[in-house]
């Protein structure tokens, strides 16, 4: 028993504990869970970390935009939706209505919106339909109004007033809004580095005609050379612009050219760039989407092969006439039609006539 007891004394701190036959004294346990604990919390502040990285880089990425929340908890009838409106269920579509407002106040959102469109997107595909209604379209604008061309409804009563005038005559659904002012348009084509655009030559000299309007002559064209070519933003938005030479419908396809353009230069960007990009063309945003809403239909369609297909209403379908109304020159086409047309190139198979390469 001496014996015993002496071994016991001997490894008293629990190097060798021969009642319970374990070597370790039996603190082994006790240092594993110190491990583990120490494992968990490696985790937890490596969690914590990327957690923190992720929201400043959100909010370096969107902070700079402008959400204008004033749409949020409308009503349908507030929104001009007709409770008739019966639109198929499509979770992975939203629809976006898109304006460009045409003001030289370069730090305002108001002003006539000089081009008009409905972006659907399909999250699930990456699909994207950009439906531009024209601006001349004689509609009744909400609120009381009256009768006029779509470009005054967001001149006189803002993107409330746009968007209801748009689903009311079209019989449309759209609940949410993105506004970017054309001045500013220059500058996000410059972030970009510039786009792509096929010009010819009575359109190179209609560019510098709008540069001279908006005294921007430092950025003319003067070696006049004509099919596909660089433009910077000043340049893209001044081609954006013209009507002279053509119609109201033929400037809307300049504007899907110019949207189209933009998108080509972003699917040449790295994803390592777009914190950046976007971080520099938020600035130049309104919109009533929230910060959630943004993610979502952000990260739904990372990594899909975004395909633009472009529409314009009104198109051979509608059979418009175009002319004087005793007032100002209009678009006047069947309103109800032009709806469904909107509807089935939104909800159908995309293959429609009037789409445009």
């Amino acid at each position: 028993m001496a014996n015993r007891d002496s071994y016991r004394d001997r490894y008293h701190d629990g190097y060798v504990d021969i009642s319970s036959g374990r070597p370790d004294g039996g603190y082994g346990r006790k240092k594993k869970k110190g491990k583990k604990k120490k494992v968990f919390l490696g985790i937890l502040s490596f969690l914590l970390i990327l957690a923190g990285l992720g929201v400043w880089l959100f909010y370096y990425m969107f902070g700079g935009i402008k959400i204008n929340d004033a749409l949020n908890g409308k009503t349908d009838e507030e929104l001009g939706i007709a409770s008739s409106v019966d639109k198929p269920v499509k979770d992975e579509i939203i629809n976006i209505a898109l304006y460009g407002v045409d003001t030289r106040d370069e730090d305002a959102f108001t002003g006539h919106a000089d081009c008009t469109m409905v972006l659907s997107v399909n999250t699930g595909t990456g699909e994207i339909k950009l439906i531009s209604i024209l601006r001349d379209s004689e509609v009744e604008v909400a609120d009381g109004y009256g009768t006029a061309k779509l470009t005054t409804a967001y001149y006189w009563g803002g993107p409330e007033t746009a968007i209801k005038t748009l689903n009311s005559n079209f019989g449309l659904n759209v609940r949410d809004y993105v506004t970017v002012n054309f001045a500013k348009l220059a500058d996000m084509i410059d972030a970009l580095g510039g786009v792509e655009i096929d010009v010819t030559a009575a359109e190179i000299q209609e560019i510098n005609q709008n540069l001279i309007e908006i005294k921007k002559t430092d950025h003319d064209i003067l070696d006049g050379v004509t099919g596909l070519r660089i433009l910077d933003g000043t340049q893209a938005v001044a081609y954006a612009r013209i009507r002279s030479i053509d119609g109201d419908d033929v400037r809307a396809s300049r504007q899907q050219e110019v949207l189209q353009a933009m998108l080509n230069a972003v699917k040449k960007k790295s994803i390592a760039d777009y914190p950046t990009l976007v971080n520099q063309m938020a600035q130049y945003v309104e919109t009533s989407l929230s910060y959630q809403e943004m993610i979502t239909l952000a990260t739904s369609m990372l990594g899909k092969d975004m395909d633009l297909t472009t529409y314009t209403i009104p198109g051979e379908e509608e059979d418009a006439w175009g002319g004087s109304n005793g007032v100002a020159w209009v678009w006047q086409y069947d309103l109800e039609q032009a709806g469904d047309h909107i509807h089935r190139i939104i909800y159908g198979d995309g293959d429609d006539a009037t789409a445009e390469p």
